[in-house]
């Protein structure tokens, strides 16, 4: 099992990080993925689900992932559901800070299956990286992003 948490304070109220955020279809504007798209329900209500290329090094696979916690300018949450060797729940809770300001956490827990626990030493380092990546990517995107005009599809 390998954790890891990130925080940042973005400068965009929390309902407009959420609803870059909770957008399936922008997924790959800010995450390790590629080709993110939604498969049912609207991708931002508890029980939808998307299907997205995650990259891990040179592996990749076509997971298949739910929505399991959606408030609305509050937290988003996903959890792997097929698809891919590994179990994979991610979570944004954000925190208001002001009119325009909202402080971000985002974190993501792994859990290895099979052969693929070997991976572990290389998944803790991408662990403890990721999400600052990703939540740092959010913040540069949601920043500069006018209008936030979603881009679902």
């Amino acid at each position: 099992m390998s954790k890891g948490v990130a925080e940042q304070t973005i400068a965009r109220s929390a309902q407009d990080v959420w609803m870059y955020a909770a957008d399936i279809v922008r997924h790959a504007e800010w995450m390790t993925v590629t080709d993110a798209r939604i498969v049912s329900g609207d991708g931002t209500q508890t029980g939808a689900r998307g299907r997205e290329r995650m990259r891990f090094g040179p592996f990749g696979w076509d997971v298949e992932f739910e929505v399991v916690d959606a408030k609305p300018g509050r937290r988003i949450a996903w959890r792997s559901v097929s698809g891919a060797p590994f179990d994979l729940d991610v979570a944004l809770d954000l925190e208001p800070m002001g009119p325009a300001s909202t402080k971000a956490t985002y974190g993501a827990d792994i859990r290895l299956h099979g052969l693929w626990r070997l991976l572990s030493p290389m998944l803790a380092m991408e662990a403890k990286t990721g999400p600052a990546r990703e939540l740092q990517k959010l913040k540069t995107a949601v920043e500069a992003a006018a209008g936030m005009a979603p881009a679902m599809s």
